[in-house]
């Protein structure tokens, strides 16, 4: 008797780790199937990056389009680098958006216009220093609770490379920030040249002496952008 209430008390024990085990493994299935639901605030913030980096990309190249068409070469090539870079994020972002089993809205782009080169200086200095004082750090602090590493990279990535974007931007306009008509004018007598990381879109004027100081890649993951 003492002998079958072990076996019937080990028996259900085996079923119930059976159990366990079963349930378990589902679960993980469907964490691996529906990665999203994991990570559903980095997901959303991604989303949202991805659409502020694509409208960022768009608008940037008819900046580079309109400063080419006012004869503003140096201009015109500083903006090209910076489509590049925002580009190179947004694809960071759409990556990510497909990795966590989603997929990336169409982005609208009718609205986005070009000014004057002058006031598109002044409105790129503006919405850079919007995103590196604001936005940026917010992102961060959403996503990171999720702990999605690659998520928290990319989104560091863009926000350094929005600082170098400000820096470059800020040195263009205090040479043409008065009569800006003749100082641009000057200003583009000399030939500009730019970089931009494949990897993190880290934007330069000069190449760094070793590796990126954002992604820590090598010298050779910086492409020189060609002039418009």
């Amino acid at each position: 008797m003492e002998e079958i209430m072990h076996r019937t008390a080990a028996c259900r024990m085996f079923i119930a780790a059976l159990l366990l085990a079963l349930t378990g493994n589902t679960l993980l299935v469907q964490a691996a199937e529906n990665p999203g639901k994991q990570y559903r605030e980095t997901l959303a913030v991604m989303q949202m990056l991805y659409g502020i980096e694509v409208r960022a990309a768009h608008r940037f190249q008819l900046f580079a389009d309109r400063a080419s068409a006012e004869g503003y070469a140096n201009i015109a090539h500083l903006f090209k680098a910076i489509a590049i870079s925002e580009a190179i994020h947004a694809d960071h972002f759409k990556e990510l958006i497909e990795t966590l089993g989603a997929k990336t809205a169409t982005i609208d782009l009718s609205s986005i216009k070009a000014a004057s080169t002058d006031e598109n200086l002044n409105y790129a200095s503006t919405t850079e220093l919007a995103e590196i004082s604001n936005q940026y750090p917010r992102y961060i602090s959403r996503i990171t609770p999720e702990r999605h590493t690659q998520a928290i990279e990319y989104v560091q990535f863009a926000w350094h490379a929005e600082k170098h974007h400000r820096k470059l931007i800020e040195k263009v306009k205090s040479r043409t920030s008065r009569l800006f008509n003749k100082l641009l004018a000057s200003f583009g007598a000399n030939q500009s040249r730019y970089y931009v990381n494949r990897n993190c879109g880290t934007t330069v004027a000069e190449l760094p002496e070793s590796d990126c100081p954002v992604c820590h890649f090598p010298l050779d993951s910086y492409m020189e952008i060609t002039r418009p």
